[in-house]
């Protein structure tokens, strides 16, 4: 999209990288007033006010043909929703009186179904992407994928409208909070005593790098895939990249509801987690060097084994960094679960934690695809266009397992 609307490969992954910043820095600035909202107004109605937004910015930007202007309005689709954190609190209302497990069952489904439109919305607009009619008049290539979200947020929209009840309880949003336990956790109330605590610090660095790598590497992975065999890249279009998107979100499904309860019913969730940051932490810096290895010995990007070698990279990185979703979800709930009032404390730790994603989704596609656009320029002899693959592992290795063993370490 970037290169289409800048007519240029110049600096791609930097210009890549800013589309994709955009939101989270409008999110990021705005999630303190939607919270604020949302306890004066109520949820249903940020919520609205949210997918309306999103039906005007994605609508306008199927038409817009400036990079610049799109780039505003990205960020402006960014400022006017935070419907994540909102959607969280709102889950934890309506299921709370349902019981602990039915409402660690809901979170659990709410992060399957995050982590699997993560990796099925590159490959759907991979897909749909450049199939406008050729005389279509104010149509773009990315019209149709564009178009095709506008139908999608418009659709939620509805059914928020008609079937979504009110969870907030104004009654109990318009006390203050008293004393007992929130006085108990110290004077300043739950929230400042929550950032000075190093094992919920720990797990905001786990979910920051979480998301960090696994953004960088929807980003990166397209880039280089889609790079001249000649520059260390091989030469696939965007079909044949959403196709890879698309095996990995359905791993990711079947995974997600089949194989994960089982490994985390025997095994702690912890370790689980420093277990499934194994595998891609080793195939994702190998694959741009095993590519052009394959490429230089002579492999169409067509081939048998290039395929092979794309699908299953973008399987173990889908499937196992996709399903830690769950895992972090799971973790900081039992974290909450073991501090005083837990009910009111896992709202506000939810928020810390969608505002330290937020953060990191807007740093991540902006050094990720600089790095790249250095990988492939000034940097080429030295590093190569496996640099921003190789700062993403190192970025996992650090917050995936080494946070991961302070944490389990001061639990123990």
């Amino acid at each position: 999209m970037a290169e289409d609307l800048r007519g240029s490969e110049e600096s791609l992954g930097t210009f890549t990288g800013l589309l994709y910043t955009a939101p989270s820095c409008g999110m990021l600035l705005s999630a303190v007033v939607w919270a604020r909202a949302s306890n004066t107004y109520g949820r249903r109605w940020c919520l609205l006010v949210g997918l309306a937004s999103n039906v005007v910015m994605t609508l306008s930007i199927a038409l817009c043909t400036d990079y610049w202007a799109i780039v505003g309005l990205r960020l402006l689709s960014g400022l006017l929703n935070n419907n994540l954190s909102i959607v969280r609190t709102t889950l934890r209302e309506r299921f709370a009186v349902a019981g602990e497990e039915v409402e660690r069952k809901a979170f659990s489904l709410l992060t399957v179904s995050f982590g699997v439109s993560s990796v099925a919305g590159p490959s759907l607009g991979g897909i749909l992407y450049g199939q406008s009619p050729a005389d279509a008049g104010l149509l773009q290539p990315w019209s149709t994928p564009m178009l095709t979200c506008t139908g999608f947020y418009l659709t939620c929209l509805v059914v928020v409208a008609l079937l979504l009840p009110e969870t907030a309880d104004f009654q109990k949003l318009r006390k203050p909070p008293s004393g007992g336990s929130l006085a108990a956790a110290g004077e300043g109330g739950q929230e400042v005593p929550l950032l000075r605590r190093r094992r919920f610090l720990l797990l905001l660095a786990m979910g920051g790098g979480h998301s960090y790598v696994l953004l960088g590497w929807e980003l990166v992975y397209p880039l280089l895939a889609r790079l001249r065999r000649s520059a260390g890249g091989e030469g696939w279009g965007t079909p044949e990249i959403g196709c890879t998107f698309l095996v990995g979100s359905v791993g990711l499904v079947l995974y997600s509801l089949l194989v994960f309860p089982r490994l985390a019913a025997r095994t702690g969730i912890a370790r689980l987690w420093m277990c499934h940051w194994a595998l891609p932490l080793l195939a994702m810096p190998a694959f741009p060097r095993v590519l052009e290895w394959m490429v230089r010995a002579g492999a169409s990007s067509a081939s048998t084994p290039v395929r092979l070698w794309n699908y299953a990279v973008q399987l173990a990185v889908s499937v196992l960094l996709g399903s830690q979703f769950i895992s972090l979800q799971l973790l900081l709930n039992g974290y909450v679960a073991e501090e005083p009032d837990p009910q009111r404390l896992l709202a506000v730790a939810n928020s810390y934690m969608v505002s330290t994603q937020a953060l990191v989704r807007a740093v991540s596609p902006l050094v990720s695809g600089s790095l790249f656009t250095l990988g492939i320029g000034d940097w080429k002899s030295t590093f190569g266009a496996a640099l921003p693959i190789d700062h993403l592992a190192l970025v996992g290795l650090a917050s995936g397992v080494l946070c991961a063993l302070a944490f389990e370490r001061r639990e123990a």
